[in-house]
């Protein structure tokens, strides 16, 4: 037998869409909410490697300098 599928809580919103794009997605049958999710989801990711880049800017550009200067971390042991 297969693991029973987690439910979990959902809340309504509206989103507000061009006549077309909800048409056309009706007629393909795309759940909206499937795909709002995915999309707000791949937004989100977005948003946090930017804020993440934005936080770490001074240290990634700290280890790069030192990476110019005194060349990869156990380079020596590289194999290719």
């Amino acid at each position: 037998m297969g693991k029973a599928l987690e439910v979990r809580p959902r809340k309504s919103t509206n989103v507000t869409l061009p006549p077309e794009v909800l048409d056309r997605a009706k007629e393909l049958g795309i759940n909206l909410s499937r795909a709002s999710e995915r999309g707000v989801r791949e937004e989100i990711q977005e948003a946090e490697a930017r804020r993440w880049a934005d936080d770490n800017a001074e240290l990634v550009a700290a280890y790069s300098a030192m990476v110019d200067r005194d060349g990869l971390p156990l380079a020596k042991f590289r194999t290719f």
